[in-house]
């Protein structure tokens, strides 16, 4: 026989038997296979895992996979790959990662992200191998792809500031010399998670025992350190303060100051806080002078002194007004703030009105610049008992108000009476103050040709104590008349 024929005969029986049985007995689905990157880990990991997968199918193709870190709860996902932030429990957590593999046979599929449920044949709350998914029957891999991975318990890092960055730690440094009330910012991250924070711990001065250590709840995140803390007064002193993780890990140690610099913490010398903001030196002399004399010489080594303008304008100044600042002017009695025209307003602002309200006393004596801006008027309002303040100086001629110029007492001011100033020398040019209702006039120009009516240069508030003047005391003490005023505020006014 012709071999093309005998050829031919055999590729037709051949394709006859393979249509028969193809059509008398389906082939069944194979189900995927399923692969770990990495199918083994013996060295102790981070809690961030970086975990990769894959699949095959040998009549098609996959397009998903379940995974699972408990073999309990199994979640659907199209990825092959993920970043997982695993929990830490102890320095010695391990994680079993499963996954397996999902083919095309089905006709639905669920959501990324999906719980599934499996029929649990032994009843024992796991998955185990060959147990079916409910809804994928069929399409899943039977034996799941696991690995072990050890997790690293890393320890806490600690900084200062709203974050770790070298300016953060400068925007919250304090003054080289503080009095005995100082507050601290500080942040920690986590490899493992901030979540992993348990609390932080802070010492003052001294680490070396487990009881000098003091516990702070990691949602406290500034820290106000007083005397009855364990601050030393008139010394250096050093805070540490650490974070502490669930594992009981600890970061490192964070100092403040950092190593080679001081802190210094001055104890207050008695009920006066002296402020200077004012950059010249007989302004400075007057003040420290007259303290040093009135009331008999009972404030000699008494008061203290908080400059605002030496070197570096702002360098005393902290960085919380609130609490740090106000509860500094706390620890006096009374607060004598004088000022040039560049005076910090804004500061006076935001501290003074809350010192007042504790029951504290303020004179504040500043210059005012010419023309005044919204935002100091604004802080007049809240601090020095005015409603407004004149845009311009009340003349135009810094002449006009010549030596030997009598500012007057207000006759109609009740209680404590005051004797007029005597301007001595220098320039005088203040704005024209307007009361509040309840405020009450102190002090007026004299009748001029240069100016209308009295101008209000001086004004005490309703509650008696705030004292603002719109002068340069130093300027008017002509027959001692500005120590005089000093005396009458100090003894009389605020009673000290």
């Amino acid at each position: 026989m012709n071999h093309r024929i005998i050829l031919s005969i055999l590729w037709l029986w051949l394709f006859g038997v393979g249509c028969s049985e193809q059509t008398s007995e389906p082939i069944a689905n194979h189900r995927p296979e399923t692969r770990l990157a990495i199918d083994t880990v013996a060295t102790e990991q981070s809690s961030r895992l970086h975990i990769s997968w894959y699949g095959d199918d040998a009549d098609g193709f996959v397009v998903g996979y379940i995974i699972s870190f408990d073999k309990k709860n199994w979640f659907f996902t199209r990825k092959n790959d993920s970043l997982f932030s695993l929990k830490i429990e102890n320095n010695d957590t391990s994680y079993v990662f499963s996954v397996a593999a999902v083919d095309n046979s089905l006709k639905k599929y669920p959501n990324e992200g999906s719980l599934l449920q499996f029929r649990d044949a032994n009843s024992n709350g796991f998955h185990d191998d060959g147990e079916e998914f409910i809804d994928l029957e069929g399409a899943v891999d039977r034996t799941p792809a696991s690995t072990r991975y050890p997790i690293r318990n890393t320890p806490p890092i600690i900084f200062w500031g709203i974050d770790s960055s070298t300016n953060s730690a400068k925007l919250v440094q304090l003054p080289d010399t503080t009095f005995a009330f100082a507050t601290f910012q500080f942040g920690a991250n986590d490899l493992d998670g901030a979540e992993t924070i348990a609390y932080f711990e802070y010492s003052l001065n001294d680490t070396s025992t487990t009881a000098q250590w003091r516990k702070i709840p990691k949602t406290q995140l500034y820290l106000n350190i007083t005397a009855d803390s364990g601050l030393i007064p008139d010394a250096d002193n050093a805070l540490y303060i650490r974070a502490v993780d669930i594992g009981e890990l600890r970061s490192k140690n964070l100092r403040y100051p950092s190593e080679g610099k001081t802190w210094f913490v001055r104890k207050h010398k008695g009920t006066i806080l002296l402020i200077k903001d004012n950059g010249s030196t007989e302004s400075d002399n007057f003040y420290y002078s007259t303290l040093d004399k009135i009331g008999g010489g009972k404030f000699i080594g008494k008061y203290d002194v908080l400059d605002l303008r030496t070197g570096i304008k702002g360098r005393n100044i902290p960085p919380f007004i609130n609490p740090m600042f106000i509860e500094t002017l706390k620890l006096f009695r009374a607060v004598i703030w004088y000022g040039d025209s560049q005076a910090s307003f804004a500061l006076a602002q935001e501290g003074l009105p809350e010192y007042i309200k504790s029951g504290g006393y303020v004179l504040f004596a500043a210059e005012l610049p010419n023309p005044i801006s919204v935002e100091i008027q604004t802080a007049l309002v809240d601090f020095a008992a005015v409603d407004s303040v004149s845009r311009l100086e009340i003349t135009t001629s810094p002449l006009d108000i010549k030596n030997g110029t009598e500012i007057i007492a207000d006759s109609s001011s009740s209680g404590v009476k005051y004797s007029n100033l005597i301007k001595e020398s220098n320039v005088v040019t203040p704005h024209n103050l307007y009361p509040k209702i309840t405020s009450t006039p102190l002090f007026r120009l004299p009748s001029s040709t240069k100016w209308t009516g009295n101008p209000i240069v001086g004004i005490r508030s309703e509650n008696r104590r705030t004292i603002f003047l719109n002068l340069p005391l130093h300027y008017l003490n002509k027959n001692q008349t500005a120590e005089n005023f000093l005396q009458t505020v100090i003894i009389e006014e605020f009673g000290l």
